[in-house]
């Protein structure tokens, strides 16, 4: 059974698994912002289609010099890409035929960035699935004799974290070791917690921080992220990217987005309020799940070890569309991801799996 890497795009998972897709669905394989793109993008949209008749910037100025005000660093610790991907792929040709450790399970865009370009991937795998908890010494152990680890944080796709004391032993350990650590932060934003590691980057030359902006403004379609490293870091990097990477529709709309706070705000709040409504019910029906903090979770029926192809199919042919977890390496198949949606929108999968629950 070959199926997609990744969520969204429901009619390449259906035809994998030899079925139909229904009239009516809704993706919960995708965790875009359910509250979608900010309104100014809806205002500005006409505006932005006079950018595709010029080239863009190469370097994407503007939006680099806004978030370099933003985050209070120099325009030259920061690099645009074409979505965090784009970004992953770089990082992993700057680190080529080197030892790279993963902390699984999560993206395996990392796992497959490094492979394309020689590496040795070496996998630290999370151990307890009841609290999704990172051994800390074992994994400062598994430090020894590599160059580079991602860590991806909130995690993909069990929506937890670590603490902060604990990333910051990591990050002292691995510096000591001289180990760069690249922390995926594409989904930090959606927490009401402050879990970004980005104030730490001045003391940290060994620190590599990726940021998606398509995740919390929905604007996947746009591709567009950033990352954010040492100066000397980013100009090796910045060698590597292909010309014109970023389209110039990106780059306005990504400006325009950065801008809108109260965007995030609003989301902030609705995730956490509808992330704790649906737990809640989830648990009286009989389900476990991931303790995430973030706009996704991991769910499977309370107790079953099995594979969740019957309940993946179950789904799709009640209009739901689950993101498998075949390629998660530590959970091929035992468990399915699911985002946060609208209350409209999880209430019918809440529906849906009040069903399989009750059959």
């Amino acid at each position: 059974m070959s199926l997609p890497n990744h969520g969204a795009n429901p009619h390449y998972f259906v035809k994998a698994l030899g079925l139909q897709l229904p009239e009516q669905v809704i993706d919960f394989s995708e965790n875009v912002n359910p509250l979608g793109v900010p309104p100014i993008v809806q205002v500005q949209w006409n505006q932005y289609i006079e950018t595709i008749q010029t080239y863009p910037d190469p370097y994407a100025s503007q939006l680099r010099e806004k978030l370099a005000t933003d985050f209070n660093l120099s325009i030259d610790q920061l690099l645009i890409g074409n979505g965090a991907a784009e970004l992953i792929l770089l990082i992993a040709n700057y680190f080529r035929e080197k030892r790279i450790l993963v902390v699984e399970p999560t993206f395996s865009e990392y796992r497959d960035a490094c492979l394309t370009y020689g590496c040795e991937v070496v996998r630290y795998e999370i151990f307890s699935e009841e609290t999704w908890d990172v051994n800390i010494g074992k994994l400062l152990e598994a430090l020894n004799e590599v160059d580079a680890m991602f860590l991806c944080h909130p995690n993909n796709p069990t929506g937890t974290t670590m603490e902060q004391g604990t990333l910051l032993r990591l990050l002292q350990t691995a510096k000591e070791k001289g180990v760069t650590v690249i922390i995926d932060e594409a989904f930090y934003d959606f927490s009401s917690e402050d879990l970004s590691m980005m104030s730490y980057i001045e003391d940290f030359q060994n620190l590599v921080i990726l940021r998606s902006l398509t995740k919390m403004y929905s604007i996947p379609a746009l591709r567009l992220g950033y990352v954010v490293a040492s100066n000397a870091n980013i100009s090796e990097l910045k060698k590597l990217q292909q010309p014109w990477s970023v389209n110039g529709i990106a780059q306005q709309v990504g400006l325009d987005c950065v801008n809108d706070h109260q965007h995030v705000i609003r989301t902030r709040s609705f995730i956490k309020g509808e992330r704790m409504r649906v737990f809640q019910i989830l648990g009286k029906l009989g389900y476990e799940f991931s303790p995430s903090v973030v706009n996704f979770y991991l769910l499977k029926p309370k107790g079953t070890r099995e594979d969740l192809k019957p309940l993946i199919i179950f789904l799709i042919e009640n209009g739901v569309i689950p993101r498998h977890t075949y390629n998660f390496l530590g959970l091929e198949g035992k468990y399915i991801r699911l985002a946060i949606k609208t209350s409209e929108e999880n209430d019918f999968l809440l529906d849906v799996l009040e069903r399989w629950a009750r059959r």
